[in-house]
């Protein structure tokens, strides 16, 4: 009976953990750090053109993302075409905080 109970409180944690991560809000912060990244990522690397528009793209398609989150149609997308955008703007952050980590030092000076 016990294991039942614990049973039953792990799955409705998960469940209410799954629907936290798929609400519009979390679609919009998670645009918004992605946002900010983005442009310490232009700021790193402003002499390359093709990263620089790259950029670009990021920025104008995470503000169509929090416009997009806003309305009422967000939450008309079935959970697992969210849970699937959800996984695509993690890595894309993933993949955003490794261009970062790698920029190369502005100096050869040791500080």
């Amino acid at each position: 009976m016990v294991e039942w109970f614990k049973r039953v409180l792990r799955e409705l944690a998960a469940k209410r953990q799954k629907a936290r991560d798929i609400h519009p809000e979390s679609f919009r912060v998670l645009a918004g750090e992605l946002v900010e990244l983005a442009d310490i990522a232009a700021r790193i690397r402003p002499d390359e053109h093709a990263f620089q528009l790259r950029i670009k793209r990021i920025r104008r398609e995470m503000d169509d993302l929090s416009r997009m989150a806003g309305r009422p149609e967000f939450r008309m997308l079935p959970p697992k075409k969210r849970l699937e955008l959800r996984e695509s703007l993690l890595t894309s952050r993933d993949q955003l905080l490794k261009t970062v980590s790698d920029a190369p030092v502005p100096t050869t000076m040791r500080q």
